[in-house]
Formats: C-alpha cells, sequence, structure tokens
C-alpha cells in the first residue's frame, strides 16, 4: 500500500501559501478573518476545477498534500473532494484557522445514500461560530455557509440550508427559489482522519460503481455562472442561461478542455 501523508508530521506538511495564493488571485491576509476565508473559498472555486481526469489517465490518486500540491498549484489541474477540500484545510491551517474534516454521504439522483467517507467537507470554527467549507463538491455554496439549523443562506446564486435529523446528523440541502429545497449529503460534527477516506477515495478510482469512473468530467464555477465539460458535451451557464455543446470526439474534449480550462490533456 502507498504511504500516505496525514497532516500530522508538520515538517513535511507545510506547503508554499504564496503560490496557492498567486493560483486562486488572492492576497495574504495578516489574521484568520471571516472575510479573508469567504475570499478564499470563492476564489478557490473560481480558479481550481473540480475534475476527474486522472482517474480516466489511469494515474493513481494518493492522499499526501506535497503530491496534490503539485498537481493542482504547480501543474495548474483539478482534482476531486479528497485532493480539494485536503489542500484546502492543509492552507487554512497555516493560516492559523481551527478546521476539522468531516465525513459526508452524498445523495444520488434516485435518493439513495452514498457510505460514510464518501465525501469529505471541512468545518471551520471562527469568530464563536461555525462554518460549513466545502471547496471540493463541484457545483455548490460559493462561500462558506454557517452551520446554523433552519437558516437558508444565499451565496448568490443559490439558496442553502442545514437541517437536523432525529439522530442527530445534518443535511445540507441547496434549492434554486428558495422554497423547494433538495438533499445534497448528509454528515456529523464528528471529526475524521484523513487516513479514514483512503479506502472510498480507492474506491472512486477503481470501482465501475463510482460515478467518477463513469465519464470525465470537469467543472469551474465562474463569475457569470458555470461552466462544465463531459466526454459527451460542454455546458456553460451564464446569468441564469444554458447553452449546450455535444463533444464529438477525443480531440474536440481536448480544444475545449484546453480553451475553458487551460488543461492540456495528459497521457495515460
Amino acid at each position: 500500500m502507498a504511504q500516505y501523508n496525514l497532516f500530522d508530521k508538520k515538517a513535511s506538511q507545510q506547503i508554499d501559501v504564496e503560490a496557492y495564493l498567486a493560483r486562486i488571485g488572492c492576497n495574504r491576509s495578516i489574521k484568520p478573518t471571516l472575510k479573508f476565508l469567504r475570499e478564499l473559498h470563492r476564489n478557490h472555486l473560481y480558479q481550481i476545477p473540480f475534475e476527474n481526469l486522472a482517474i480516466h489517465l489511469k494515474q493513481q490518486i494518493i492522499l499526501d498534500v506535497q503530491r496534490i500540491f503539485k498537481k493542482v498549484i504547480v501543474q495548474k489541474r483539478g482534482g476531486f473532494c479528497y485532493e480539494l477540500n485536503g489542500l484546502f484545510l492543509q492552507l487554512l491551517k497555516q493560516f492559523g484557522y481551527y478546521v476539522k474534516i468531516i465525513s459526508a454521504r452524498v445523495y444520488a439522483e434516485n435518493g439513495e445514500i452514498g457510505e460514510e467517507f464518501d465525501h469529505m467537507a471541512l468545518i471551520v470554527y471562527i469568530e464563536d461560530k461555525e462554518w460549513l467549507v466545502d471547496v471540493g463538491f463541484g457545483d455548490l455554496f460559493l462561500v462558506p455557509i454557517e452551520f446554523k439549523v433552519d437558516n437558508i443562506q444565499m451565496d448568490g446564486n443559490r439558496y442553502f440550508k442545514i437541517i437536523e435529523t432525529p439522530d442527530q446528523k445534518y443535511i445540507l440541502q441547496s434549492s434554486n427559489d428558495g422554497l423547494d429545497f433538495e438533499n445534497e449529503y448528509i454528515f456529523s460534527r464528528k471529526e475524521r482522519q484523513y487516513i479514514e477516506f483512503v479506502d472510498k477515495c480507492e474506491y472512486h478510482q477503481t470501482s465501475p460503481k463510482s460515478i467518477f469512473t463513469r465519464k470525465m468530467l470537469v467543472t469551474k464555477a465562474t463569475k457569470l455562472g458555470r461552466i462544465t465539460l463531459t466526454n459527451k458535451k460542454l455546458i456553460i451557464k451564464n446569468l441564469g442561461e444554458k447553452t449546450e455543446e455535444a463533444i464529438l470526439n477525443v480531440d474536440h474534449f481536448q480544444v475545449k478542455l484546453l480553451q475553458h480550462f487551460q488543461i492540456k490533456m495528459l497521457s495515460n
């Protein structure tokens, strides 16, 4: 089994925050404020795509912070939740935020719920409040949302709220109109360790049942909406309007990948 970096060996975990900030277009803040957290979160989603290209190129994803840093920051790629939220965790820690990892189970379109460690998210404690942080889900909130049950919050595009279940779990919900809400994922406040996500990370890279092995996906928020590319189509959402373009072949996919995400497809 590969060796995994667990964010507890401080000497080996330090990353180049200046390079990280340059990648997402943020200036350094002296103190770990809520305002700075929001800026980091929003810019991260604008600049770093959620993508699973490594899986389809048979490039193993290992939960090692330095390896992820090289891929996402130096090589200007993206990643999925274990990579993006894992790297963001380290950035926040180096800025002095009190942050912990949580496990979430994602709701599928048919209503089924994934297993534990299906998704990795973060909770940040700041200004005497808890904030749900997630830069690794794809299409979700642009800025952290306050961990306040039954409180409808808007990020400028959509509405979100957290509801509590009878067994003291929490469900993140989203809505386009603030009236009809859909479940995104269910989670608890229990702190998790990075190593606990290793098996699920491997599963999502190899299992034919995983949504990530079924199709290539690259998606990124923009100030006007979102750009999403799969091996079947390109979807661009601008100010509520959506356009679609069929992807004809691998070469066409690579052209759109470079055009919209500045990623040159790597060979396997």
